[in-house]
This record gives C-alpha cells, sequence and structure tokens, in this order.
C-alpha cells in the first residue's frame, strides 16, 4: 500500500523531468473546459488537474513513471480525482473515503470554502508533511473564494501547485 510518505517522492521524482513540460495543456485554456477542471477540483481545494497520479492517466510517459517508483501495475499507477472516485484516492487508501469530501457532500456544497465552518480542523496543516501538497489546500481555497473558481482554475491552481514544489522558502517573498 503506498502511503503519504512514499506519494511525496513520487510527486517529485516525476515531476522534475516529465511533468513540467506537459501541464500547461491541462489549464481550461488547453485541452479542459470548465466544467471538467470543476469536477477535477477536490472539494478541499487541491487541483486534480495538475496532480501526477491524474495525468498519468492520459500520458504513458508518467503512468510508466509511476508505476516504476510504486512498484505497481501500469494500470494501478493513475488516478481519475477525487470527485469521480467519490472521495476514494486509489494510490493511498482505496477501501476509505475521504473525511472532506464526505462532509462536502452531505453539506451539499462544491468546496469547503462555501461551508459556514470555513476553515475547520479538517484542513488542518502539519509540519511533519509540509513536503506535501495537501498543505497548500488553504491557501488554494482562499485564492479560489477571492478569484472565483474560473480565474482560479485557469489561472492560478497550476502556478500555485509550480511555485510550492519549485521554489524555495524565502522571507524577502512574504515580508519585504
Amino acid at each position: 500500500m503506498v502511503t503519504r510518505s512514499t506519494f511525496v517522492p513520487i510527486i517529485d521524482y516525476v515531476c522534475g523531468n516529465v511533468i513540467m513540460n506537459i501541464t500547461s495543456g491541462f489549464a481550461i485554456g488547453g485541452e479542459m473546459n470548465k466544467e471538467t477542471a470543476k469536477k477535477l477540483a477536490s472539494p478541499c481545494g487541491l487541483p486534480c488537474f495538475h496532480c501526477p497520479a491524474y495525468l498519468a492517466t492520459k500520458n504513458p510517459v508518467i503512468r510508466k513513471k509511476m508505476s516504476e517508483v510504486f512498484n505497481i501495475p501500469e494500470e494501478k499507477a493513475t488516478c481519475k480525482g477525487c470527485r469521480p472516485q467519490e472521495g476514494r484516492i486509489m494510490l493511498l487508501k482505496p477501501n476509505e473515503q475521504c473525511k472532506v469530501y464526505k462532509c462536502v457532500s452531505e453539506k451539499k456544497i462544491d468546496f469547503c470554502n462555501e461551508c459556514d465552518n470555513f476553515p475547520c480542523e479538517r484542513l488542518h496543516p502539519y509540519a511533519d508533511k509540509a513536503h506535501f501538497p495537501h498543505n497548500t489546500k488553504m491557501y488554494q481555497l482562499c485564492m479560489m473564494k477571492k478569484l472565483g473558481f474560473d480565474k482560479w482554475a485557469e489561472e492560478e491552481a497550476t502556478k500555485i501547485w509550480d511555485v510550492y514544489r519549485t521554489k524555495p522558502f524565502n522571507f524577502e517573498n512574504i515580508l519585504y
């Protein structure tokens, strides 16, 4: 079983040489319409349309790399996204539904930032997982709320992911 701690190296490994060159075609202006982008944006604000596991569904190079790193058959080295799989992420915990997905579904809202209880403890970041993209959820949701879904998906979601993955923290970037 793949754990969260083994998922992080795949992001860096796969993204390093493969994904960075192909993700621009997956923005709304490329191969993806707004309806598909909304379906592929998780309730917690992660852009599934930019995740290596989702990109592996359409790109055999990424799928092969995912398969090699996770030591699983290529046909299992993909993810269709949170919503299409009803909150069950096959690479992480295929038999468990995400609590955030379940909560949003029960409240009949699309994203956590639409909830009266936003933000809540389900979105809490953890220092020992600071390298894991799930720690970007709050920022993604806040930007989605600020810009609106369409502008966030078109202009910001991928940029946020790329900055998170590739830019080192620097006080100059945020304080001065």
